[in-house]
């Protein structure tokens, strides 16, 4: 199967994995976040799938619970959960680094302690966020603890690792090849993520490998940044080329990469406690750094950037009025 053809496959039902492994007697976790140690759940021998939203379906079982500053996606979420639309989930990890995540978290537990609700078992992924060696420690004993919830197998950690390595390795290629001109068109690469969060196998990434060998590329010369909340589909980039145009990066929570580190983890559970910290760490840099959005902006050659926020975003909210007279100072074109 070539490489669209698997993407609108996974992408038409995220959840189809989840539910075959239920009935070969196999196990799914579901996480929630970009910062969530796949690893661990590959090492489980279970099938990891990152739950997403559903844009614009309605959420009246959610609106029970919820109050509005809940992210569309946590809403979204938490209607699958209260439908039984996951059931066919062991667990579900959320991260305590997004605010919504770990605040739905805590809702779901006390609504299954009044037996409200059932649905897979919460797990919180304690992640520290604040640059400093208590921070990772406390990160990489929340990882233990988490390998524990999930009954990993020590001895395929080291696999596990390189497994999650390999796949970063070819979404790595996957954005650098945006770097050129012309690029590959953004409303494919943006399905490309995020069918990879729902699709950890092998047939994915032959796939993705082979059409990196011969990429289609837009045909589109003018080039546009997106920056802030994460799309949860294509419409903005569809948009961005129904005008000539491409979107050749993505700066979000859903795209960071992990920053270098010079430490040396002790074990596989260090590397990987390291690399979630990193990845967070990542997030907050880049977003809160008005010279370095700047710096990509020039870097990509793009024509103009486009600050795109959800009401639900009040941090990044703060920092929208600052990053758009950076840019501006800086020449760069800014839609807000």
């Amino acid at each position: 199967m070539n490489l669209e053809s698997l993407i609108d496959r996974v992408l038409a039902d995220p959840l189809r994995e989840a539910r075959s492994a239920g009935a070969r007697g196999g196990r799914a976790v579901g996480y929630i976040g970009p910062d969530i140690p796949v690893e661990l759940i590959l090492a489980a021998s279970a099938i990891p799938v990152r739950l997403c939203g559903t844009p614009a379906a309605p959420t009246p079982h959610a609106e029970r619970y919820l109050e509005a500053s809940f992210s569309p996606e946590s809403r979204s979420i938490a209607e699958q959960w209260l439908t039984g639309g996951l059931d066919c989930f062991d667990s579900v990890i959320f991260s305590r680094s997004d605010d919504s995540a770990q605040r739905l978290y805590y809702y779901l537990c006390e609504l299954q302690r009044r037996g409200r609700c059932g649905g897979p078992k919460p797990l919180l992924y304690d992640l520290a966020r604040i640059k400093r060696a208590l921070s990772l420690a406390h990160t990489i004993e929340s990882t233990r603890r988490l390998a524990a919830a999930l009954n990993v197998n020590e001895a395929d950690l080291d696999g596990a690792v390189q497994r999650v390595k390999a796949r970063l390795a070819l979404l790595s290629r996957l954005t650098a090849l945006r770097a050129g001109t012309p690029a590959p068109q953004g409303s494919l690469v943006h399905r490309i993520m995020r069918a990879s969060h729902c699709d950890w196998s092998m047939e994915f990434d032959l796939a993705l490998e082979r059409w990196l060998a011969a990429p289609v590329n837009a045909g589109s010369t003018r080039r546009v940044l997106l920056v802030g909340s994460a799309p949860p589909d294509e419409r903005l980039h569809c948009a961005v080329e129904s005008a000539d145009a491409a979107v050749v990066d993505e700066l979000n929570d859903a795209s960071a990469a992990p920053l270098a580190s010079s430490l040396r983890p002790a074990s596989a559970l260090e590397e990987i406690a390291q690399r979630c910290y990193r990845t967070i760490g990542a997030i907050r840099s880049l977003l809160q750094s008005r010279q370095d959005i700047c710096r990509r902006a020039h870097e990509l050659r793009v024509q103009g950037v486009i600050v795109w926020l959800i009401a639900e975003d009040t941090g990044l909210a703060w920092e929208a009025p600052h990053l758009e007279r950076a840019l501006r100072d800086a020449g760069v074109p800014v839609l807000l």
